[in-house]
């Protein structure tokens, strides 16, 4: 169950970095389209250390939390 809410987690940040990238094509130089990059840059990366964590084997110390 508890991997389950993280594959959940790792969805939502995709749809959130898609959702970004959109805001940061409407926007033209301003903060619209620097923030928009940023979170997108950010959710990918979050998404990745997500991912990474779903695939850790047992026997390298995953947590048990």
């Amino acid at each position: 169950m508890h991997e389950l809410s993280k594959i959940g987690t790792v969805v939502l940040l995709g749809l959130f970095a898609i959702l970004s990238l959109s805001v940061a094509a409407r926007g033209h130089q301003d903060l619209a389209y620097w923030g928009g990059l940023g979170f997108f840059v950010f959710c990918i990366l979050l998404a990745f250390y997500g991912i990474a964590r779903l695939t850790v084997h047992p026997s390298e110390g995953r947590d048990p939390h």
